[in-house]
Order: C-alpha cells, then structure tokens, then sequence
C-alpha cells in the first residue's frame, strides 16, 4: 500500500466568485459571490468508492464548509499527520477556476509538503502543458478518478495505472487513457456523510422555498456529441445508465435517510431512454417516495407518456436545450436540428401537467447573424417558459467549436481562459465580437429584468390567492414589456448592425 490515507478536497471559490465546478459537464462555471453552492458529484462518488474500498480519507469541500485557502491549508496539514509522506491529496480542478485551483495546490504543497498531491478534472486532459507547469503536482488523474486512485492507493506500478500521468526526473510519465466505466450499478452510492450536504441550497428557479436538496445522476455520457458541448469531453459519448431498481434505491436512502426533499438529476440527457425513465417513474410510486425533482433532456427525447409519468412521479421542472431556433444554426454546430414546432408543443404540453421548463439558448453560434441572434431571442419571448437563459457561444477548450474558433482566427490556439458562458468571448464569420456582445447584452438583459424578474413573484408552488393572482399579473406585465421592448431593440440593432462593418 503506497499510501495509508487519502485526502479528497474541493478547493474555495476564486475571491468575488461562487465556483460550481459540476457545471458544463465538470467544466465547471464561475457565478457572483453568494449564490448558490453545489459542489462536483464527481467527489463525493471518489469518497464513496475509497470508503468502500476501506480507505482511509478525510473530505474537505471547503465550499460547503465555507472555508477560506488558509484554513484549508491549516486543516489539511493536522489532517496528513503524523505521517503525511504516506497521505495522497486529491484536489478536483474545473477551467472555470484552473489558476486559482493550481495555485491551491501550491497552497497544499507548501503547508504539507512530505505529502503527495493529485488533480482531477474534466478539462485536465485538454491542459496539460498548463498543469504540468506546476511544481507542487505529483500527479495528475484523467477521466473517471475512482478506480485511478485507488490503484495509485494501493500500490500498483504507476506505469500500469491507466489514466494517470506521474512526476519523473525531468519529464512526466503518462500511461494510456482509462476507459469509461459502463457498468454503473457497481458503484456505491456517493457517501454525501462526509460532506456538509445539509448546506447546499436548490437553484432558485428549482424551487422557490427551502427545501433539502441533492443533485444526483442516473446515468452519464451523451451521444449527441454538439461540438459546443463539454460533456462528451467529460463523460464520453456513449450513453451508459443505472438500472431502474438502482437508481430509486438511490433515491429511497436520499429521502429516508438523509431527509432530501428535492433531488436535481445532472444527468446530460436524462431522458434518452424513455422506457428506462418510465421504469423509475412506476417504482418511485410503487414505493411510495414523496419527493419533488428536475432533470436535463432535449426536447425531442420525451414525449407525452413519459412527461405525464414524470409529472405523477414528483417531476416538478425540465431544462431543455434550445440554443437556437434555426434549425441551420444547429446542424451548424453538430447538434441534430429540433424544430420550433417541436420545442413549442414540448414546452406547451410541461405547462399543461404542471412542470416548469427553464430553456437555454446560445448567441453567437457559427453561421448566426444578427437576424438568426433576434430572431431566437424573439421565439424565446414567444416560447412563454418558466425561466430562460441566454449564453455565448463559448470555445471551450478541447470541443470541436473550439478547434472551428481557432481554425477560424476567433481565438488563440494557446488560449484556455474562462470563467462562464454568461460572458462573451468571441465573433464568428458573420459577426465581430463586440456585435455579438451587443446581442447578447440585450438577450440577457430581457432575461434577467423581464422574463426570469430575478425570481421575483416566480414561485409557482407557494399557495395563497393574492400571491397567485400577483404572479399572474407580473407574468402578463412582464410578456408585454419584454415583447415591446424587443420590438424596439429589434429594429435599432438591425438598423445598427446591417451598417456596421462585419467579420471576416
């Protein structure tokens, strides 16, 4: 056994932010200081396979502990003795927050320095000459880390350790990729114990009151593969999922043994397999669960069925995908097109059963221009959902819009900064980048002051008739507003931006 103990941490936010680094498939986006925290799923699933395994460890999700880089430090050096030459500590990393997370490590490094230090992350495979860069590493864990740990853990020669690269004199040595593990149900469930899982707060759009609440996932990888996406990157693209008995086995030790009210499924496309959905639906009613919950799906990949079996079985919210209203505009960017048809009838049909839909879209796409950018941002008014989101085409590091952007000369090849989709950070060949900023600024300003009011008399479960007839009033207030203040925009950015020199 190379180490007899081992230290999971999920670092502090960047100072002025709150960092979710479960984001964009463990890409990870960077929000205002004080919002919400949820910390990466991939972590408390690392502390459940090594307890498992009987591992010894400690878990600081210093986010959820509310802990500052120095007290980390302080508790992650009492926690390596007496022996910290045999404590191996594991510190996730997202791009959002790559730099602070590195200089966390330095951080460890320096207040325990006999002890070995490890990073994990979904980005890490696309950044290694950054993160190589860094003395204080000793290892770096690609993929999926949990068999990769406990292996290193043990002892097994690094060289034979799939997944991980190791500090050599000189250089690094790096073995070959782990492949993704398929048959899910093997997994223990994540051992939230060890986490302050009581702190973690829903999303505000989820639902309005205080409730307990988890995310959870029920299956990963996404074979849609969008060149925009990161969770192909992150997860793989083969679609690998838990049964139905496992999945709500889950869930019933969530309810009645952590007391969780509220359970956000992470999955990239929760619904691919209606029947498997369906399956879930039926045992959480045989069973009896009483629990409201939310997923991520595409339009497309549920129909009226398995909506009206979600709906029975406490689904009280649906992310859907949109990104653009042209169909060209998506089949620009991989995705198989959706039809404005489609995603109205879907969205129609949530309303009708009592399930909030929160839509995103994206601005800036290859081949948008200013007419395809309002035109979205027009169907969005149209579309009537419950919360919408508007983010800019982002070239994440690693995804093939990325190689189009720099291919292109939309971005450096060297360039792996970011902090969320919410900022703009490149044109396309229609479009400068300050035009698309343009757009996008008013896109968001439609979303956050009129259509999402800042969640403002948005709460659609709270009883009482004055607060019901209040929110209805403010629906129909805000529909209008946004609609003419649109109208407006639409006709001053057109004008604008069909005189204004362009891309290219």
């Amino acid at each position: 056994m190379r180490f007899k103990k081992v230290v999971i941490v999920n670092p502090p936010s960047p100072p002025g932010y709150t960092a979710n680094r479960d984001s964009m498939g463990g890409y990870g986006q960077l929000y205002p200081a004080g919002v919400n925290v949820a910390p990466p799923l991939d972590l408390p699933y690392l502390a459940s396979y090594l307890a498992h395994k009987g591992v010894p460890l400690d878990v600081f999700e210093a986010q959820g502990l509310e802990l500052s880089l120095h007290e980390l430090v302080q508790r992650i050096r009492k926690s390596v003795q007496p022996d910290p030459r045999h404590v191996l500590v594991v510190v996730r990393a997202a791009l959002c927050s790559l730099d602070w997370d590195l200089s966390a490590c330095n951080a460890i490094k320096a207040g325990a320095d006999a002890a070995s230090i490890a990073i994990w992350g979904a980005v890490l495979p696309h950044v290694r000459n950054r993160v190589r860069q860094e003395p204080s590493l000793d290892y770096v864990i690609q993929n999926e880390p949990d068999e990769t740990v406990y292996e290193l853990v043990m002892g097994n020669p690094e060289e034979t350790i799939l997944g991980l690269s190791c500090r050599r004199e000189g250089g690094w040595l790096e073995s070959p990729e782990r492949p993704f593990l398929r048959e899910l149900d093997k997994l223990p469930f994540p051992k939230w114990e060890l986490l302050p899982y009581k702190k973690y707060a829903i999303p505000r759009s989820s639902n309005a009151g205080p409730l307990a609440f988890l995310p959870m996932l029920t299956s990963r990888g996404c074979p849609f593969g969008c060149h925009y996406c990161p969770y192909p990157l992150g997860q793989g693209l083969p679609f690998r999922y838990r049964s139905p008995k496992n999945v709500v086995d889950e869930i019933e030790h969530l309810v009645k043994d952590l007391g969780i009210e509220y359970i956000l499924f992470r999955d990239p496309m929760f619904s691919l397999r209606q029947d498997r959905v369906i399956e879930i639906c039926d045992e959480i009613h045989s069973r009896g669960l009483n629990f409201k919950w939310k997923c991520e799906t595409r339009p497309d990949c549920i129909d009226e069925k398995t909506l009206r079996a979600m709906a029975a079985a406490g689904c009280n919210g649906i992310n859907f995908g949109v990104e653009s209203a042209e169909m060209q505009i998506q089949k620009n960017v991989g995705r198989k097109p959706i039809s404005r048809e489609m995603i109205i009838d879907r969205v129609a049909l949530c309303r009708k059963l009592g399930i909030k839909t929160f839509c995103f879209f994206i601005i800036g796409l290859p081949g948008d221009t200013a007419q395809t950018i309002l035109d979205t941002i027009g169907f969005a008014l149209r579309l009537q959902t419950n919360w919408v989101q508007f983010n800019a085409a982002s070239p994440m590091i690693g995804t093939k819009l990325r190689d189009w952007a720099v291919s292109s000369g939309l971005t450096p090849d060297n360039e792996y900064s970011y902090r969320s989709s919410h900022e703009t950070m490149m044109g396309n060949e229609n479009l400068t980048k300050a035009q698309v900023q343009t757009l996008h600024r008013f896109a968001v300003f439609l979303q956050r002051y009129l259509l999402n009011r800042g969640g403002i008399l948005k709460d659609e479960t709270r009883p009482g008739l004055i607060y019901g007839i209040a929110r209805n009033m403010a629906n129909v207030t805000s529909a209008i507003c946004a609609k003419f203040i649109f109208e407006i925009g639409r006709a001053r950015y057109q004008r604008a931006l069909s005189t204004a020199p362009q891309a290219g």
